[in-house]
């Protein structure tokens, strides 16, 4: 689905492309950035094995530190139509939230030896690392000088490729006791959807600093019981300020 979602939005940012004045030179660019990493409420997770299946409310993982790098091309006929590639890392832990599970069949792993019924869940997260791939869109550096007193825009759209490293995840019923624990640590890699929207402000011809928004959607499976497989869409936001050089 997000493959058609890429093509339906990159339609109408190319045709917007054609609005910006060209200039003369290609450019390229590398930067950092930190900021905060927002999940989205997760409400599709369900975990099967032999003869069960649990579904689980929605649930929030906590907001975390985010930090990336960046690196880009805008080229020379289009100047305000570029590509770039871009890495970040965060983890959002999952603390206590309460969900409800729906458990059909006799569970194995995280829900053995439950019922139907509300709980407290939390999970370990080492790391989640993303690289994305996008097609960028800018107002050129002429028109942010001469007509945005230096402020320029930009969005990407494409994909990313992000990988979950998950230690632990925990059960404990309402009062906080815990219940079980999962057996292994897992990771799992997925290819979503990316968008990217920003302001350049530029500094000198060199220098840039940034404001970003992100948003990267995922679908992840992960085994961390022998025989039982939960899946999951992660969604998140992210929103970082950080510097860029061109040459």
């Amino acid at each position: 689905m997000w493959k058609k979602l890429v093509m339906f939005l990159l339609v109408p940012v190319f045709s917007l492309s054609m609005g910006f004045n060209q200039s003369a030179y290609a450019e390229w660019y590398v930067g950092g950035a930190v900021g905060v990493a927002i999940p989205h409420t997760t409400d599709d997770l369900k975990s099967t094995g032999s003869g069960f299946t649990i579904t689980y409310s929605g649930f929030d993982s906590d907001n975390a530190f985010v930090g990336g790098i960046k690196g880009g091309y805008f080229f020379e006929s289009i100047p305000y139509l570029g590509v770039e590639v871009n890495w970040s890392m965060s983890a959002s832990d999952i603390d206590k939230e309460p969900v409800t599970l729906t458990i059909t069949g006799t569970a194995t792993g995280l829900g053995a030896g439950q019922a139907t019924g509300d709980f407290l869940l939390s999970a370990d997260v080492d790391s989640v690392s993303s690289f994305g791939f996008l097609a960028m869109l800018r107002a050129t550096n002429e028109d942010a000088k001469a007509k945005y007193n230096g402020i320029q825009p930009f969005l990407g759209l494409g994909f990313t490729v992000s990988t979950i490293d998950v230690n632990s995840a925990t059960l404990f019923n309402t009062a906080g006791t815990q219940l079980s624990t999962t057996a292994n640590s897992d990771s799992s890699t997925g290819v979503g959807f990316l968008l990217s929207a920003g302001l350049n402000y530029i500094v000198s011809d060199n220098i840039k600093v940034f404001s970003e928004y992100g948003f990267g959607t995922v679908e992840h499976t992960l085994t961390m019981d022998t025989g039982v497989n939960s899946e999951m869409t992660s969604e998140s936001s992210s929103v970082v300020f950080g510097v860029s050089y061109s040459f």
